[in-house]
């Protein structure tokens, strides 16, 4: 099998009502900025672009990763929009890492991936995948700082940009969208955690922290807040201090 390759996840047309950031025009063109990045600046060789909202993307970009000696795998469907609007945005990202699972060419050549949000890019991917990369690890998330250097029980991991197996993917994480309930405060980032940590305790998987952190710069298509972590020395010191805390948490 190959390395890893990446998954985007993207929603032109958003459905859910748990989304502050609706413009399709700013978000076609922040989504299409970071794929661009993705294209000209990642060390990843295959490229899947998915969208839920029957948003096809321009063949341009198909040509541009051909140029850069890259493969780009353009998917596009209408996801359940009733479904959408009544358990929130994580349950269509569920639904379209399912139709990925289910339709991609692409997928079938990697026995890993992995995922990133639209309109974001991590600065770091390089380093990450290179780590990676001698991993024996079926899932790699990042934990939010907050949960790691307080007291606060960790309860969700993120879910912007991960690691994982294909197929401890298609077998754990595939149907556990199907729980979201964003307006009960239950988010896909809430669900995969429980299902993680289900599988740690009973030792079904192997389950690792993200370190170091991705560094995420874009704009958050849930609240409309911009990324932007390059503060180095700040960072050095977290990747210092995270293992630590989470020995003690985990």
């Amino acid at each position: 099998m190959n390395e890893s390759c990446l998954i985007i996840s993207s929603c032109i047309y958003p459905f859910s009502s748990f989304v502050e950031l609706k413009d399709p025009k700013e978000r076609e063109s922040l989504h299409i900025l970071a794929l661009k990045r993705w294209i000209n600046e990642s060390n990843f060789e295959s490229i899947i672009i998915c969208d839920n909202s029957s948003y096809v993307y321009s063949e341009e970009f198909v040509a541009l990763a051909h140029s850069k000696n890259k493969q780009l795998e353009v998917l596009s469907f209408k996801a359940d929009h009733k479904k959408g609007l009544k358990y929130g945005k994580g349950y269509g990202e569920g639904e379209l890492m399912k139709y990925i699972m289910e339709t991609s060419q692409t997928i079938k050549k990697y026995d890993s991936f992995f995922k990133v949000t639209g309109k974001l890019f991590v600065e770091n991917s390089r380093s990450i995948k290179n780590i990676v990369k001698i991993s024996d690890t079926d899932f790699i998330f990042a934990i939010p700082i907050i949960n790691i250097l307080s007291k606060r029980k960790i309860s969700l991991i993120h879910t912007t940009f991960y690691y994982a197996r294909v197929e401890s993917f298609r077998l754990h994480l595939l149907d556990a969208f199907l729980k979201v309930r964003d307006n009960e405060g239950i988010y896909l980032e809430h669900v995969y955690f429980d299902s993680l940590k289900k599988l740690k305790t009973n030792n079904k998987a192997s389950i690792r922290p993200m370190i170091p952190m991705p560094l995420v710069t874009g704009v958050s298509g849930s609240t409309g807040d911009f990324y932007y972590s390059r503060n180095v020395i700040k960072e050095k010191i977290i990747n210092i201090l995270i293992p630590t805390f989470l020995i003690k948490k985990i």
